[in-house]
């Protein structure tokens, strides 16, 4: 084992580690000020607004909030709606339903290596 590519991990996830510190600061920063800027917007009545900087609009969603998941899943179910989930396994209760009942139609298991690196005790 070469240690100093182990080194030179450690190494790398220490400014990662910093770099994300830094963008979570950031977005941060950056949500406020949007959050400033919609508030100002729809204070002044305004969607758009140039300015030397640019031009700003405000864009609506719709976005769904389960509040009742029973609910929710029934009506999946009596309407064969699987289109209102998003397509992706769940990976801990697919694991688990393995376990139990073998293998799932449709999906196929496959092993994926990942590196744990623990800091040194002192």
């Amino acid at each position: 084992m070469n240690v100093d590519i182990v080194a030179e991990l450690k190494k790398i996830n220490g400014e990662i580690s910093g770099v994300n510190k830094t963008l979570t600061e950031l977005k941060k920063v950056k949500s406020n000020l949007e959050t400033d800027i919609i508030e100002s917007m729809q204070d002044d009545g305004l969607s758009l607004a140039r300015t030397d900087h640019g031009t700003v609009s405000l864009k609506s969603t719709d976005m769904a909030s389960v509040t009742d998941w029973t609910a929710f899943e029934e009506y999946i179910y009596e309407n064969r709606a699987l289109y209102l989930l998003q397509r992706r396994a769940s990976n801990p209760a697919y694991v688990e339903e393995v376990e139990v009942q073998g293998s799932i139609p449709g999906v196929e298991t496959f092993t994926k290596v990942t590196v744990s690196l623990t800091n040194k005790a002192t």
